[in-house]
């Protein structure tokens, strides 16, 4: 029988784990499906999926997905896919994979922006710096396009300073 301070620890542990990796999907919460709003002239984008194994045979209040789903998370807005792997890179590209993978987006735009395609393209290459490498826990696929979901619904006509930024940790397809 474990004691009292033993349950207590391992409670506080597993609220912490909860917390930092937003694994709310064991309780219930996975994501959200709200839509950025429509706006004159902004233009729409999407989160997208892909299978897991294509990936691996190879090799809140703004909208956001569930970040323990067993797919690939990426977005895609004004006809470039944006994600982040394992390995810490963001990849760029008009096609999924160079057409080795296919991956669908969802039918309805996740929302809408008036930031141009070279500011996103400047958060991906930028990523890593501002929010770190890789963690199958706390910065996956799934993070890296919640915020971009972020930064394309909440920063109207002007790019985040962290995506102008001279890092490079991107690959361009």
């Amino acid at each position: 029988m474990l004691s009292k301070s033993s349950l207590l620890y391992f409670g506080i542990v597993t609220l912490a784990f909860l917390v930092e990796t937003e694994a709310w999907w064991l309780v219930g919460e996975n994501g959200n499906d709200h839509q950025c709003p429509r706006r004159g002239g902004a233009s729409p984008y999407y989160f997208g999926s892909t299978s897991l194994s294509c990936l691996t045979s190879s090799k809140r209040g703004v909208p956001s997905r569930g970040i323990w789903e067993l797919t690939h998370r990426f977005i895609y807005y004004k006809e470039f896919y944006f994600d982040f792997h394992s390995d810490s890179y963001a990849t760029i590209a008009r096609l999924r994979y160079g057409g080795k993978c296919s991956g669908s987006t969802e039918s309805s735009p996740a929302g809408y922006s008036y930031l141009s395609a070279d500011c996103i393209k400047g958060c991906a290459r930028n990523y890593r710096c501002k929010f770190g490498t890789y963690n199958a826990l706390s910065n996956n696929c799934h993070k890296f396009a919640n915020r971009l979901s972020e930064v394309l619904c909440t920063s109207g006509h002007t790019c985040p300073s962290w995506c102008l930024g001279s890092c490079n940790y991107a690959r361009v397809i």
